[in-house]
């Protein structure tokens, strides 16, 4: 019964010891049914004692996430255990090993990482060199030069300076032409040349060109780099050392370039040789660290599952209190909630985690304490809320704890709503073919269950609304078999067959229909009047083919029977509500709000129930029929018109009503249904009024006789000790505070009386969209058939319509499965989460309570 009441829940105490408490939390964390009281606020006291694990373990997920990176890049598999669960149950030893393991592997990696980074860096400088020696080549010997150059060994500058040499007899390092190769990025090539001017005056000669060239940054990563290269030539030496620190200011790269043309020959050659060399050895470095990846790969799992939990047992433990006064603060203490069923599996969990640690030594074993509080200074309103579930009730809990969590031991919706929820669901999507795509799609995943779960577990990135829709197996399955019976009720496919095979004639209601089928039957004082025969089960389906009489036909049934059905629904929740004011004891909630509400609700809506039974008493011939359709009665009319106290307005030689006395029942169940507003809005302000001034006339008394009281005796008979709780849980609640503010109260009850008040009529009309959305489907699979299908089915062209359907059947079904089966079933799906939520749970449901988060260990997956 635990589903239907969340289980009982218990305050206990946890005392371990530090040297067993790893292991006994390693087994909570596995049974998980453990919710920590204050571990995870805020404001809970850290004892520090665990910190350096904590640090430890955070390191070595910075370490296993690298690892991963890199097992990425090289596009390795990592080996996925589907028991490391069950088989690697982590030890607090576990956590030194796996550090030891796992940092001998990270700084090898990091070694071969860091020489194949350098072996980059030193490719990328040749490579570069190679280009600029390239270049100055170009510059040094005129290729693919269009203006004059500088030649170095016969240019007429060097013999214009030897001249001068020789003339002015100045020594020979004055005059001494040298130059600079080197490459900069264009944007700093302006202000460079700029300050070469400034340093050398003028006397400098300067040629540069673009180039484009690849940069490895990675092992499959490289960028392109627009550089220009350049030639510097100038005099003298002490120019040289300034111009020197210039480029190392601008981040230039210089290079040697010899100055012969057979000499830069052979430094390309030599260049290219070493890049070449570099190369197989960065080759060689790659399949060492491909190697050293391969083997972390197979174990990388393992750690990162061992790693995740010994985590959260580390938060847990450095959070718990210390005892101090226990053998010198070798014990920690926790508050926690455990369901009340199970503080036997969480005893006996803690004991195989103490004689793990012990190695099944009784001598040196530690017992672990749990010790169950007896008083009751803490509120229903604290304790979790906790319902044991299944793989078959987990995906209805789910939709309720979307709306809101139960409180503690309140009524939980979920049971009823594995029926009422795929019914409702039905009635908007009722259609045998839809249900059963619905349902086969449901009952494969409830079928395959096991081995869609595992391969879910080994997909390294699951699709979001496929883990959706799989959680809602069982939600599906039932929806389409339901939509499977209301499509029966609905005889929709008997309706198609009468449909396509007697498309040869209509139903017109006269004598000459009547012999052409002797389904149909005429009232004998009306010819064109159509009676029809009992049809026992579901609808006749001839209404199908009557032309514009079946929409008017469906139109009524179904919003009948959506009146009648979202009736139903809400005055079984505010029977829902009555049971649980009746389980809390507060009676006082029965008779002010439960007795009120569906007093109103009733009296407003069983006229309309009656009259539809009138109906259908009517329909069957045992009352007078009228001759004409329109003085059918309307139930949102009549409906609208009671409320405002209006007359039918009835077309001529039509009844105004149904039965004598009509006018006079409504006013009589309307005035039955304003008699309970006033309770409503006044019941509970005056019965707490009622109850205040009541204890304030016994406690003025009880003062005015302790007065003459004055052994201690006499005053322990006093009203402190002597006044029994005879109140209900509202009045302790409501009246034992004298300085509560009653416009509070008062402000609530007229909020709650407004609210249910116009809530019984909003949500009644809200049931319509039940009706509105069944014809919709209805409307919308009738075109698709009529315009599409039938085409080929009803086409009188022999072997050709054979063709014809052929074609025409895969646009029909693409057409069926993604707008009436998905769209439409989406569509009504959310409809009838939204009759549940608001119409139906808002009768008795609160949903202000808090879940139950335990201590455990998630399922390992392969996404983690």
């Amino acid at each position: 019964m635990s589903f239907f009441r969340s289980e009982p829940m218990s305050l206990c105490q946890i005392l371990l010891h530090n040297e067993s408490a790893f292991n006994c939390l390693v087994e909570l964390g596995y049974l998980g049914v453990v919710q920590f009281r204050n571990i995870y606020d805020e404001t809970a006291i850290l004892n520090n004692y665990y910190d350096t694990e904590i640090q430890r373990c955070h390191n070595l997920q910075r370490i296993i996430a690298h690892l991963q990176e890199e097992i990425e890049d090289f596009n390795i598999n990592v080996v996925f255990y589907p028991d490391v669960d069950e088989e690697e149950v982590p030890k607090a030893i576990d956590l030194k090993n796996m550090e030891t393991e796992l940092l001998e592997v990270y700084d090898e990696l990091t070694d071969v990482e860091r020489n194949c980074e350098s072996l980059r860096r030193t490719r990328n400088h040749l490579y570069e060199q190679m280009k600029v020696v390239m270049k100055a080549d170009e510059f040094l010997t005129g290729e693919r030069n269009t203006e004059p150059v500088m030649a170095w060994t016969s240019s007429v500058i060097m013999d214009l300076v030897h001249d001068e040499m020789k003339t002015g007899g100045q020594p020979l390092d004055k005059f001494q032409l040298s130059f600079f190769a080197g490459t900069i990025p264009p944007l700093r090539f302006q202000a460079f040349e700029t300050m070469v001017w400034r340093v050398t005056r003028g006397n400098y000669f300067i040629k540069h060109d673009e180039i484009i060239f690849p940069q490895e940054t990675g092992r499959k990563s490289s960028q392109l780099v627009r550089k220009y290269v350049f030639m510097l030539y100038f005099l003298g030496p002490a120019i040289r050392e300034k111009l020197t620190k210039v480029c190392q200011g601008f981040g230039i790269k210089l290079f040697e370039c010899p100055e012969g043309t057979a000499d830069r020959r052979l430094a390309l050659q030599n260049i290219d040789q070493d890049i070449k060399d570099l190369d197989r050895i960065l080759e060689q470095t790659e399949k060492h660290r491909f190697r050293i990846l391969l083997v972390a790969g197979v174990d990388i799992y393992i750690w990162k599952v061992k790693l995740k939990k010994m985590l959260m047992v580390y938060y847990v433990m450095n959070r718990m209190r210390k005892v101090k006064h226990l053998q010198m603060a070798k014990y920690l203490q926790a508050e926690c909630w455990i369901p009340t069923a199970e503080i036997g599996n969480v005893r006996k969990a803690l004991m195989k985690g103490a004689q793990r640690t012990a190695k099944d030594s009784q001598d040196n074993m530690f017992p672990p304490l749990v010790t169950e509080y007896r008083r009751r200074y803490y509120r229903d309103e604290d304790k979790p809320t906790h319902f044991r579930l299944n793989r078959f009730t987990r995906g209805f809990q789910n939709l309720i704890d979307s709306y809101g969590i139960a409180a503690y031991r309140e009524l939980n919706p979920a049971p009823y709503t594995i029926i009422t929820f795929p019914f409702l669901f039905a009635v908007m999507f009722g259609d045998m073919g839809h249900g059963l795509i619905m349902a086969m799609f449901g009952l494969w995943m409830v079928i395959k269950e096991k081995r869609l779960i595992e391969k879910n577990r080994m997909n390294p990135n699951p699709s979001e609304i496929w883990t959706i829709m799989f959680a809602g197996r069982y939600i599906i399955a039932l929806m389409g078999l339901f939509s499977m019976y209301t499509g029966l009720i609905y005889n929709d496919c008997l309706s198609k067959s009468f449909n396509i095979f007697g498309s040869r004639w209509r139903v017109n209601f006269t004598a000459e229909t009547v012999e052409s089928n002797h389904h149909i039957q005429l009232d004998p004082a009306r010819p064109d009047h159509y009676l029809g025969d009992p049809y026992y089960f579901g609808m006749d389906p001839v209404w199908d083919i009557s032309g514009e009489h079946a929409i008017t036909t469906y139109n009524s049934l179904k919003m009948k029977l959506a009146i009648i059905l979202g009736v139903t629904q809400m005055m079984f929740g505010l029977i829902l509500s009555a049971v649980n004011d009746i389980y809390k004891g507060d009676y006082v909630e029965l008779f002010v709000v439960f007795l009120p509400q569906i007093t109103f609700l009733t009296c407003i809506f069983c006229y309309l129930v009656f009259m539809i039974f009138y109906k259908w008493a009517n329909y069957g011939g045992h009352i007078p029929s009228p001759h004409n359709s329109a003085c059918a009665p309307s139930i949102l009319i009549i409906f609208i018109n009671m409320l405002l106290l209006k007359e039918n307005e009835a077309p001529e030689d039509c009844n105004e009503w149904m039965f004598s006395g009509e006018d006079v029942l409504q006013l009589i169940l309307l005035f039955l249904a304003f008699l309970s507003i006033p309770i409503l809005l006044a019941g509970r302000p005056l019965y707490v009024l009622t109850q205040k001034n009541r204890i304030r006339k016994t406690r003025n008394a009880a003062l005015r006789r302790s007065r003459t009281r004055s052994t201690l005796t006499t005053a322990r008979r006093t009203l402190l000790y002597n006044v029994e709780p005879s109140q209900s849980r509202l009045s302790v609640a409501k009246i034992e505070d004298p300085t509560e503010d009653m416009t509070e109260l008062w402000i609530h009850s007229g909020i709650h009386c407004i609210e249910s008040v116009l809530g019984s009529v909003s949500h009644t009309a809200s049931y319509l969209r039940l009706w509105a959305l069944s014809l919709a489907h209805d409307q919308l699979s009738t075109v698709l058939w009529n315009m599409v299908l039938k085409i080929g089915l009803a086409g009188g062209r022999g072997y050709w319509d054979a063709v014809v359907i052929y074609a025409l059947f895969a646009f029909w079904a693409i057409l069926t499965i993604a707008i009436l089966v998905v769209m439409e079933g989406l569509s009504a799906f959310l409809h009838t989460l939204r009759l549940h939520w608001v119409e139906f749970q808002s009768k008795f449901y609160a949903g202000s309570g808090e879940v139950f988060m335990p201590f455990k260990f998630p399922q390992s997956t392969m996404s983690e």
